[in-house]
């Protein structure tokens, strides 16, 4: 079959054995490019009809993985879908670089980036030639997916999202791939699709927290939150955590609600109000003591911020939840 990829001359592929193998013809050179047989890779494939009972369970149907792999240092790693895959596709590039070619348009892909391949879409990718990609990878289906392709704003023309790294993401892309290897037991499944879940989740909270070419700014509001987390007694303001990550007012503020969604004082309220809740439910010691021990002057104006989070007061809250 020929096909289209980058560089011209004639491209064909065909099945032998296990693998695909390619090869492009030119004037002046002969190619071959493999699919399969990188030193230390893994894969695993759900087969089919046992996806297809899984998908009627309710647990199960929301999302599933449906093949799963690792392919270190994947040199000659290309593949060609002349009419896309039935699962949408997901490779996380953890080292490395590789490409894509989608819609009309090229794509490249760098570490820690993702790219997401919607289902049914025509599309060729490959490792890239001086720096082959290392990746993890999956296929998915379930009624959620189409939400998190709008949460993480991919499409067919913009596929790649900028991802930090982070040792969870790599451990979590193996529980998927290990929950698959298992076996294909409902139960096994099961843990399979709640496995991508907190997967996706994690690549969604990255998505938001980790921008391209702001690695420093990352690490000082890391910096800021484990300040915060060390002196919840004292009586923080604004500019004492500006001053100690070196960052203008405005700057850090704006750095600070993009990590976490929160402004700096309202993040370090929340902290407050979780170590609240922990000291309620676990000691008994006074509510004015506990108050103390949160940096608030005022045992009521403790009681009125605990109440607007929780809908109730601490007294309450102790009431309900103490063992």
């Amino acid at each position: 079959m020929r096909v289209v990829l980058p560089g011209g001359g004639k491209h064909f592929w065909c099945l032998w054995g296990e693998r695909i193998i390619f090869w492009r013809e030119s004037r002046d050179m002969k190619w071959r490019e493999k699919l399969e047989g990188f030193q230390g890779q893994r894969l695993v494939v759900l087969p089919r009809p046992i996806m297809a009972v899984a998908l009627q369970h309710p647990l199960i149907k929301q999302m599933l993985p449906t093949d799963a792999g690792y392919y270190p240092k994947a040199k000659g790693h290309v593949c060609v879908r002349e009419r896309g895959c039935p699962e949408d596709i997901f490779i996380y590039c953890a080292e490395g670089a590789g490409w894509c070619e989608m819609a009309g348009r090229r794509h490249d892909v760098g570490k820690d980036q993702l790219l997401v391949i919607p289902a049914n879409c025509a599309h060729v990718y490959g490792a890239s030639k001086t720096k082959p990609w290392t990746i993890h990878w999956f296929h998915a289906v379930g009624s959620n997916l189409p939400f998190y392709f709008d949460s993480l704003q991919v499409t067919r023309e913009k596929p790649v999202v900028q991802l930090g790294g982070d040792i969870q993401l790599f451990s979590l892309f193996e529980e998927v791939q290990e929950a698959l290897e298992h076996g294909f037991t409902m139960p096994h499944l099961n843990y399979a699709s709640h496995s991508l879940t907190h997967l996706m989740g994690l690549i969604l909270r990255h998505k938001e927290a980790f921008w391209r070419g702001e690695t420093t700014v990352r690490e000082r509001i890391q910096k800021s939150i484990d300040f915060m987390k060390g002196h919840l007694r004292e009586p923080l303001n604004l500019a004492t955590l500006c001053a100690l990550v070196n960052l203008s007012r405005s700057h850090f503020t704006t750095s600070f609600r993009r990590v976490t969604g929160y402004a700096p004082l309202s993040y370090l309220n929340h902290l407050r109000m979780q170590r609240a809740v922990q000291l309620l439910n676990t000691t008994d010691l006074p509510i004015k003591q506990i108050s103390d021990q949160l940096g608030f002057s005022d045992q009521f104006y403790f009681s009125r911020a605990f109440s607007k989070m929780h809908n109730h007061s601490p007294s309450e809250h102790r009431r309900r939840y103490s063992p």
